[in-house]
């Protein structure tokens, strides 16, 4: 059996520097944190069932440290299709990762709800069309058996339960496994293993689309302090502060 996994470079969020006029500085990247779920869960399936792990990417060359971080966390092989990511939509991304999964003859491919920058929760759902193939959203739970999958699905308002035949497309929600941390040890040997590269135009087809929507500029939200200093007593500064909240409207007490 084989299980392909969609990992996103993603923006770190975390780390995020503006300028004045709010321009990100040095925007850096790491593995979508919801993605890594859906790594586990794969990784999960593997110890269970023998399966080959595949982590699939696409991105330029500082998408590969995802890969490698995939690796290290026991996926079997690390592949990236190589481009330019912001001359992608999640149309275009979609199809190009689902014809990588069709040459692959993967039973299962899983990703995540949606990747920690964007959160646009599209390219799953875009991937099982792309290949034409069923999907199952928001899975809390996967059991496999010789056919196909049992999905336990988590909404707000309850739980509903999915069976499907292979191959198939699974969104994972974070709620489905804690993922596990990878040692020293493992990123070392996986630094020493090959990504795959495949460009971009060796996968397309007379039916690829092109992208429609770009994006053209991004900025970080501008935040002035006051930067308004309380001095005194803690007695005197606190009730300083306390009119000055009451006359932001801050608080009404």
């Amino acid at each position: 059996m084989k299980v392909v996994v969609c990992v996103k470079n993603a923006v770190d969020e975390l780390e995020l520097t503006g300028s004045v006029n709010g321009k990100l500085q040095n925007p850096q990247t790491k593995m979508s944190i919801f993605d890594r779920n859906a790594l586990e869960e794969a990784i999960r399936i593997k110890e269970k069932t023998g399966a080959l792990v595949v982590a699939l990417s696409l991105g330029d060359e500082t998408a590969k440290k995802t890969v490698k971080e995939a690796m290290a966390m026991g996926a079997d092989r690390g592949v990236l299709i190589q481009c330019d990511p912001t001359e992608l939509d999640t149309l275009t991304t979609s199809y190009y990762l689902a014809r990588f999964i069709q040459q692959e003859n993967a039973e299962l491919t899983l990703c995540s709800e949606g990747s920690s920058d964007t959160y646009s929760g599209q390219i799953g759902p875009m991937i099982a069309e792309w290949a034409n193939q069923p999907f199952v959203g928001y899975a809390r739970k996967i059991e496999l058996n010789e056919s196909g999958v049992r999905c336990e699905q988590a909404y707000e308002d309850r739980v509903d339960v999915s069976e499907t035949k292979f191959p198939a497309v699974i969104s994972v929600v974070s709620e489905i496994n804690e993922p596990r941390y990878t040692t020293l040890l493992q990123i070392m040997q996986a630094s020493k293993r090959t990504t795959e590269s495949i460009p971009l135009q060796n996968l397309g087809g007379s039916e690829a689309p092109q992208t429609q929507v770009r994006v053209l500029d991004l900025t970080a939200q501008s935040m002035n302090r006051k930067k308004v200093l309380f001095e005194g007593e803690v007695d005197v500064a606190v009730g300083k502060l306390m009119e000055a909240l009451r006359s932001e409207q801050v608080i009404n007490v």
